[in-house]
C-alpha cells in the first residue's frame, strides 16, 4: 500500500511539467485590446508564442508600430516583457506586466518610471 501511494505521488510530480506546458502552450497565439484615447478608439495586438518560461512574439500599436517582445517571461500566470520604442530619434524600454487567463491578458506598462496604461486582451478566435 505505501509503495502504491507513493508511485502515485511520483506520477502526480512528474506530470506537473507536463500541464504547466500544456496550459503555457494554450496562450499561443493573436490577442487584441481596444485603446481609446480622446473620441479615438483602436486596436493594439499581442502576438505571443510560450515555450517553457519564455514568451517571444509582437505587439502592435493602434497607429500600426509594432515592437518584438525582448525579456519575455512567464511564472505561474504572471507574464513580463519589454519592448524597444523610437520616439523622437530617441530609443526607450517600455516594461510590461501583467496576469493571463484562458481567455484574457490583462496588462499594465511603464516607461522610464512612469506608469501608463492597463489594456485587456483577447483572444483572437481564428
Amino acid at each position: 500500500m505505501n509503495r502504491i501511494l507513493r508511485l502515485l505521488a511520483a506520477a502526480a510530480l512528474l506530470s506537473l511539467p507536463v500541464l504547466a506546458f500544456t496550459q503555457e502552450s494554450n496562450l499561443n497565439g493573436r490577442w487584441t485590446a481596444t485603446l481609446k484615447k480622446g473620441d479615438r478608439t483602436g486596436t493594439a495586438v499581442l502576438t505571443i508564442s510560450i515555450s517553457a518560461k519564455e514568451v517571444t512574439g509582437t505587439l502592435s500599436d493602434p497607429s500600426g508600430q509594432t515592437w518584438k517582445i525582448e525579456h519575455g517571461k512567464v511564472d505561474g500566470n504572471r507574464i513580463t516583457f519589454d519592448v524597444t520604442a523610437h520616439e523622437h530619434g530617441t530609443a526607450k524600454i517600455i516594461h510590461f506586466f501583467g496576469q493571463m487567463a484562458e481567455e484574457s491578458i490583462t496588462l499594465e506598462n511603464e516607461s522610464n518610471g512612469r506608469a501608463g496604461r492597463t489594456m485587456t486582451f483577447q483572444r483572437v478566435k481564428d
